[in-house]
C-alpha cells in the first residue's frame, strides 16, 4: 500500500511543476514505502513546514492596502501548528498622528471555540461590550471605549478569526480598514 501511494504521488506529478513541497511529500512516501519511518516522518515535517508558510504567504496577501495618508508594515506570518495553535497573520496600519490599527487573522487554534460562545450568545456579547455589526455579509463583533480604543471579531467556519485592534481611531475608520480586507478570498483559500 506505501509503495501504491508512493508511485500514485510521483505518478500525478505535472512535469515542470515539482517543487520543494512536491519534493519533500515523494521523498516521504518513498522513505515510508522503503520502511524508513523516522526519515519519512522527518520528510513530512518538511513538507507540512513548507505548505504552512505559504498558506500564511497567502493569507496575508489577503489584506488591505493602507487607506490614503496611513501606511502599513509587512504582514508578520507565524506557524503555531506544531504546538497544536494554528497559523496567526497580522498586519500593523499606521496614520499620519501616528494611532493604527492592528489586523489579524488566526487559523485552526483552541481558543476560537471559546470565542465561538461569545458569538453564539448575544448576552455574553453585550457583557463583555460587543455589538453586533456587519462587515460585508459577514456578522461581526464591535467593542468601542469611545476613547480610540477599538476591537472587532468576526469568526468564520468555527475555524478562523478576523481581529482589528484599533488604538486612537474611530470606529468608522477601523470598520472601514476591516471592510477592505478580501474576506472571501480568506474564505477560499480556508477551503470554504
Amino acid at each position: 500500500m506505501a509503495a501504491t501511494a508512493a508511485a500514485l504521488l510521483l505518478a500525478t506529478s505535472v512535469p515542470g511543476h515539482a517543487d520543494e513541497i512536491f519534493d519533500g511529500l515523494a521523498l516521504s512516501a518513498d522513505l515510508y514505502a522503503k520502511g524508513d519511518l523516522a526519515g519519512a516522518l522527518k520528510e513530512l515535517g518538511f513538507a507540512t513546514a513548507a505548505i504552512q508558510a505559504r498558506m500564511n504567504e497567502s493569507y496575508g496577501s489577503t489584506f488591505p492596502e493602507p487607506p490614503a495618508g496611513w501606511t502599513a508594515d509587512e504582514v508578520d506570518a507565524q506557524s503555531m501548528a506544531m504546538m497544536g495553535m494554528g497559523q496567526s497573520v497580522s498586519r500593523d496600519y499606521t496614520n499620519a498622528e501616528g494611532n493604527s490599527v492592528k489586523l489579524s487573522m488566526t487559523a485552526d487554534s483552541p481558543m476560537l471555540q471559546s470565542m465561538g460562545m461569545v458569538f453564539a450568545n448575544p448576552m455574553m456579547a453585550a457583557q463583555a461590550g460587543f455589538q453586533r455589526i456587519r462587515i460585508g455579509r459577514e456578522e461581526a463583533m464591535l467593542k468601542d471605549d469611545k476613547s480610540g480604543q477599538v476591537q472587532i471579531l468576526l469568526t468564520l467556519g468555527g475555524r478562523l478569526l478576523l481581529q482589528a485592534e484599533g488604538n486612537g481611531v474611530s470606529a468608522d475608520e477601523v470598520k472601514a480598514l476591516f471592510g477592505s480586507w478580501k474576506i472571501d478570498e480568506v474564505k477560499k483559500l480556508a477551503g470554504m
